[in-house]
Order: structure tokens, then sequence, then C-alpha cells
């Protein structure tokens, strides 16, 4: 009797770790806490070509597009804000090789979004770094991936926003 007792109480414990191992990984982001983030309309947008790209985005006047490339041949466009009191940036890549730039590996986020990489629906998680910063990133396979950086919440919105206007000519 008291080895059963034993077993079941083994059992109920490796049970709970495995239930809060599963919603770390794959509970962080809920449907109900997904917002949907439309492409910005805002009136001070103007269409730019990324590089020699098939692509473009509507980008607000105060911010500019740099090109980098990977040793691999990646291509990757940052999106730079020409004020620097501004301090929000948001990155695109196009996938050719490794990425560019990194990825975020530590705990999942507690916050997701949704919008569109050109004709996709895209999640997107959003971290909020000790500092208090925040950091969103798609994670999808295929031909473009981003990230987006910013001081507030509200800023990250704005930036996927942004990128939610890429299109492909």
């Amino acid at each position: 009797m008291k080895r059963n007792k034993l077993n079941r109480s083994a059992h109920i414990s490796l049970i709970l770790i495995l239930l809060s191992s599963f919603s770390l990984f794959f509970g962080s982001c809920h449907s109900d806490q997904i917002v949907f983030i439309d492409a910005s309309k805002a009136n001070n947008l103007r269409e730019v070509k990324l590089g020699e790209s098939n692509f473009y985005l509507s980008l607000p006047e105060k911010f500019t597009v740099s090109e980098a490339r990977g040793k691999e041949g990646q291509l990757g466009y940052s999106l730079i804000p020409l004020d620097t009191t501004i301090e929000m940036n948001g990155f695109i890549e196009i996938v050719r090789g490794n990425p560019i730039g990194d990825t975020y590996r530590g705990e999942p986020g507690k916050v997701c979004a949704r919008s569109y990489l050109l004709d996709k629906k895209v999640k997107w998680i959003i971290y909020q770094s000790r500092d208090g910063d925040f950091t969103a990133y798609t994670n999808e396979s295929g031909e473009l991936n981003a990230t987006v950086s910013a001081k507030n919440r509200k800023d990250i919105e704005s930036m996927i926003s942004i990128i939610a206007t890429l299109k492909k000519k």
C-alpha cells in the first residue's frame, strides 16, 4: 500500500512537470491573446523598393532602409529611423543560407500578434527583456522573416504594421 501511494505521488509529480513544460513551450500564446495588426495606412508613407529585390515597403518619411548581406549570400533590409530620438527599428530578411540576424533562443514570449507578411498571415512572438525593451520575431519557414525592436509595446505594433505593408512586384 505504501509503495502504491509513492508510485501515485511520483506519477502525479511527473504529470505536473510535463504539463508545466507543455504550457511553457506551447501555451505561451493563447488564441484569445493574439491581436491582429493591420498594415499601416498612415499619411506619411512612401513606397520604397528594397534594394535590387522585387520587394516594396510603405515606409514612414522618418525612416530609411539599409541593405545587409551575409557571407552566404543572405539578403536583409534594416528599417532605421532618421531621427535618433525614435527608439524603434525593424529588419526584413530574405532567407538564403543561415540567418543574418540573431534569433531569440531564450524563454518563450508571453504575448503574440498576427499580421500579414506578403500574402501570408504570420505569428509574431513578442518578448520583453529584463530592462523593459521589446522585441518581436516571426519564425516562418520560407522566403521571408522579420524582427522588430522598440522601447515600448505600442511602437512594436507600429513597426509590425509597417512590415505588413510589404509587397512583391
